[in-house]
C-alpha cells in the first residue's frame, strides 16, 4: 500500500492523504482540492448540495441511487445507455439535503440519439457542488476514464470515487483499483461499495455530506424527485420494453404518457404510447398474439402501483414514429422530462 493512502478501518475506505490536512480539511491548491471548499469536519450546520453521479455505462449509478433513496425512482438495465436524461432525485437526512443528478453513462456516441445522451451527461456538471464518480474494480484506470478526466479541465468541486460491485471483485482487484485511481490525484475520497448488496452506502452518503456547503433546503423534505409522475411512469414502461426486447430492440424506443387520471373509486388510469422508429420493431414489441406487450404491461403496472400507492389500469399502445432517433427535434421532445 502506498504511503499516500490512509486506510480508515472504521469505514473501510482509503483516503488520499495528499489531499487532506491533519485536521481533516483539504488544502487550497493541493491536487484535486476545491480551492473554495473545505471538508466540514465537526461542523454540524445543515448542508445542501447538487451532486452529479458520473461514470461509464453500466457501472451501477441508477442502482446506487435507488438503494440510497430507499425506493425505485430510476430505471435500471444491463443494456448500455438506459439513462437518457439528467434526472434529479432528492435525499433528505437530518444533516443535509442532497440533490442527486443521475447522468447518462459516458460512451462513444454512434448516432444523433447517442450524441444527445452524451451532451446530457456533460451538461449535468454545470453548477454542481460535488461529484460522485463511479467505477468498477477493474484493477486499473481504464482508458475511457482517462479520456473523461482529460476533458474536465479545472474543476470547482470535489470528486469522490465510488468503486462499485466490490462483491464481484477477485483477488487484489479492489486494492489495485483504489491505488490506480488515487494516483490520478483527482479524488478527495475513495469509497468501496456494492449498490446491490447495500455495502458502504451509508459511508458514501455520510462522507459526501461533509463536502457540501451549508445552506437551506432547495426542496420540501417530503419531495424525493424533481420529475413528475408521468415522466416516472414512462420510464418504468421503457425499462420493461428494454428488458424484454434486449436482443431485438436497441435504443430506438421512447414512451410518452398521454393520460393519467384517478377515478372517484381510486383506480388510476394510465394511457401510454410506446414509440419505435421502424415498422419491424412494432411487431417485436407487441409480440406473437400480443404476448410481449401484455408482459410489459403486467411488469410495469406492478411497479407503477407500488410507486403511486394505488390500483392502476395501464393501457399501452405501440406506434411507429419513423426514424425519430435521427431527428434532433424529435429526440428532444421524446426524451424530455415532462
Amino acid at each position: 500500500m502506498s504511503a499516500d493512502q490512509l486506510y480508515n478501518g472504521t469505514y473501510g475506505r482509503y483516503t488520499n492523504s495528499k489531499m487532506l490536512k491533519s485536521n481533516g480539511g483539504r488544502s487550497k491548491g493541493e491536487a484535486g482540492a476545491n480551492p473554495t471548499r473545505t471538508r466540514a469536519g465537526g461542523n454540524e450546520k445543515f448542508r445542501v448540495g447538487i451532486v452529479a453521479v458520473v461514470g461509464q455505462t453500466n457501472v451501477g449509478k441508477s442502482t446506487f441511487l435507488n438503494a440510497v433513496l430507499g425506493r425505485k425512482l430510476l430505471i435500471t438495465s444491463d443494456k448500455p445507455q438506459t439513462t437518457r436524461n439528467r434526472i434529479r432525485c432528492i435525499l433528505n437526512t437530518e444533516r443535509a439535503q442532497i440533490v442527486f443528478v443521475d447522468t447518462p453513462g459516458l460512451h462513444r456516441p454512434r448516432n444523433r440519439l447517442g450524441r444527445h445522451i452524451l451532451r446530457e451527461a456533460h451538461r449535468a456538471l454545470r453548477g454542481i457542488d460535488a461529484m460522485l464518480y463511479m467505477v468498477e474494480p477493474w484493477g486499473e484506470v481504464i482508458s475511457a476514464d482517462r479520456q473523461a478526466f482529460a476533458r474536465w479541465g479545472d474543476r470547482e468541486f470535489p470528486i469522490l470515487l465510488l468503486v462499485n460491485k466490490i462483491d464481484l471483485a477477485k483477488a487484489n482487484q479492489l486494492e489495485e483499483t483504489l491505488l490506480a485511481y488515487a494516483a490520478t490525484d483527482l479524488f478527495a475520497e475513495l469509497i468501496p461499495i456494492s449498490a446491490t448488496q447495500g455495502l458502504g452506502l451509508d459511508d458514501a452518503v455520510t462522507t459526501l455530506v461533509d463536502y457540501l456547503p451549508a445552506g437551506h433546503p432547495l426542496f420540501p423534505e417530503d419531495v424525493d424527485s424533481e420529475q413528475d409522475e408521468a415522466f416516472l411512469i414512462g420510464e418504468l414502461v421503457r425499462e420493461k420494453v428494454v428488458r424484454l426486447t434486449y436482443q431485438e430492440i436497441p435504443h430506438s424506443v421512447a414512451v410518452r404518457v398521454k393520460w393519467l387520471h384517478e377515478r372517484p373509486d381510486g383506480l388510476i388510469e394510465v394511457k401510454a404510447e410506446i414509440l419505435v422508429d421502424r415498422q419491424s420493431q412494432k411487431g417485436i414489441v407487441v409480440g406473437r398474439r400480443g404476448e410481449r406487450i401484455r408482459e410489459i404491461g403486467t411488469l410495469a403496472r406492478g411497479e407503477i402501483e407500488a410507486m403511486l400507492g394505488g390500483r392502476v389500469f395501464l393501457d399501452l399502445i405501440v406506434k411507429v414514429d419513423a426514424h425519430w432517433t435521427k431527428d434532433e427535434e424529435r429526440i428532444r421532445q421524446l426524451t424530455s422530462q415532462g
